[in-house]
């Protein structure tokens, strides 16, 4: 080792500046072991391993340390240096093992705080989409004018996306162009688009475009009546025809009248209502538009149907019941009661139906009285139920005391039955009656004045509701 290797070389240079040069060979700086005759000097009693540097070395001779270290490098081959001194071959010294290393303690890593790995969240889901898809319409132009009225309507959305024109929706492939057809009306057509992708997001836009048509001035005026004899409620024919483009026209009687405007196309048609006309009498009907007029006669024909009232449901569990029957067709019908009412219309088939409903006052498993009126005078009454059933509870009965010393004795009984049941409690010497309440709890006293006494007699308790028991009772001698 080369601590060795130090020990040794100190020793040879304080012999040399003690003794000369003759052991200068000595000092070698070799990793080879050292001689015997080196190992049996460090061994001799009472020699003292000396260790001293050249600074503490006298001044006289530092020359020969020189000399030393000139020829320790001159030297033969390391660790075969050879003793000039008595010209013996030194045997083969004794290998020294090396002591073990003083290596410092490696210094442990400390553990390394590694962060934590960023593992993907469980279950997170995707964010949502909220982007609108794009919405692009390419043909035609806005405030373009069309003197067709079919018109393609094209443009490019997001793929996927479904694209709406008002209520209709167009045709779109698999890159996001659509295609809709619409037919437009005379002068500005004001067309919304929406595009709706598959997350809900929507983009809205909107067009305006126009067709020109030339009004016809002098289109013919006509007028047309649909029915000469009409039934049906209510009254209304239907009236239709042609004309100037946006003049009004007027059909109308003493019994009923109504206009509208004729539109672009020269073209009208709309139903009259005649309310108050008469059954099976002929009326007339005019029809007006600028200078031109035109008559029909016409007659509503009203069946005639015997007056009938039936009752649906005289009992019930729940608060409404229901009326049905025939009549005047458009006369009106009331049903009416202190706890409601409703009316309805007899169609023009003569028939009528009605559903009253009924208020929550009204008295349990108790009759109440509907009137059935028409318009034409006629009614009827009917009493309606409205059933409430009582919870069933079971009979029982319990004695008091059994047993008195008063002068009038007397006992008392209780006990559950059904809510509302009679109950009777019966003797020979007396006897009392009382009724279940809303709960099914009953309780009675009853006195037995005549009893005698030191004798037990038998005390029966029944119910309406078919409950019985017996009891025992027996009076003593008054205290």
């Amino acid at each position: 080792m080369r601590r060795r290797e130090i020990l040794v070389f100190t020793a040879a240079f304080v012999v040399v500046l003690l003794g000369g040069a003759a052991l200068a060979q000595v000092g070698t700086f070799s990793s080879s072991p050292v001689s015997d005759a080196a190992a049996s000097l460090s061994a001799e009693p009472g020699v003292e391993e000396v260790t001293t540097t050249a600074a503490e070395a006298p001044s006289a001779v530092a020359p020969a340390a020189s000399q030393v270290a000139a020829t320790a490098a001159a030297g033969t081959d390391s660790g075969n240096a050879t003793a000039a001194g008595d010209g013996m071959e030194p045997s083969e010294p004794p290998k020294d093992e090396e002591p073990p290393k003083d290596e410092p303690p490696k210094d442990e890593e400390p553990p390394k705080d590694e962060p934590p790995k960023d593992e993907p969240p469980k279950d997170e889901e995707p964010p949502k989409d909220t982007t609108p898809p794009e919405l692009a319409i390419l043909f035609p132009e806005n405030e373009q004018r069309f003197e067709d009225k079919v018109v393609a309507f094209e443009g490019e959305t997001e793929p996927g996306a479904r694209v709406f024109g008002g209520n209709y929706e167009a045709d779109v492939d698999a890159n996001g162009n659509w295609r809709l057809v619409l037919v437009l009306s005379p002068g500005g057509n004001t067309v919304k688009f929406k595009a709706k992708d598959a997350a809900g997001n929507i983009t809205e836009k909107s067009i305006k475009v126009y067709l020109d048509v030339e009004e016809d001035k002098d289109k013919e005026f006509t007028a047309h009546q649909k029915w000469e004899v009409f039934d049906g409620y209510p009254p209304k024919n239907k009236y239709y025809g042609t004309g100037t483009p946006g003049t009004t026209v007027w059909v109308g009687s003493e019994y009923g009248d109504g206009s509208m405007k004729i539109d672009s196309n020269g073209e009208w048609l709309f139903y009259v209502e005649f309310p108050e006309a008469p059954c099976n009498e002929w009326f007339t009907v005019v029809v007006e538009s600028e200078s031109h007029r035109k008559e029909f006669r016409t007659k509503w024909v009203c069946a005639s149907h015997e007056w009938s009232v039936q009752h649906k449901y005289a009992e019930n569990t729940s608060l409404w019941t229901k009326f049905y029957g025939t009549g005047n067709p458009g006369d009106t019908v009331w049903a009416v009661s202190e706890f409601g009412e409703a009316q309805t219309t007899i169609e023009s088939n003569g028939e009528w139906f009605i559903k009253l409903h009924l208020s929550d006052d009204v008295p349990p498993n108790d009759e109440i009285k509907i009137v059935i009126e028409s318009s034409s005078g006629n009614r009827a009454e009917f009493w309606y139920v409205w059933i409430v059933e009582t919870e069933q509870v079971e009979f029982t009965a319990n004695q008091v005391y059994g047993s008195c010393d008063e002068a009038v004795p007397y006992d008392v009984f209780w006990g559950t039955a059904t809510p509302g049941a009679t109950i009777w409690v019966e003797s020979a010497h007396g006897v009392g009656s009382t009724t279940a309440n809303e709960k099914g709890d009953w309780e009675l006293r009853v006195d037995f004045p005549e009893a005698p006494i030191g004798e037990a007699f038998t005390v029966v308790i029944e119910s309406s509701d078919g409950g019985y028991a017996t009891f025992a009772f027996i009076r003593y001698a008054s205290s």
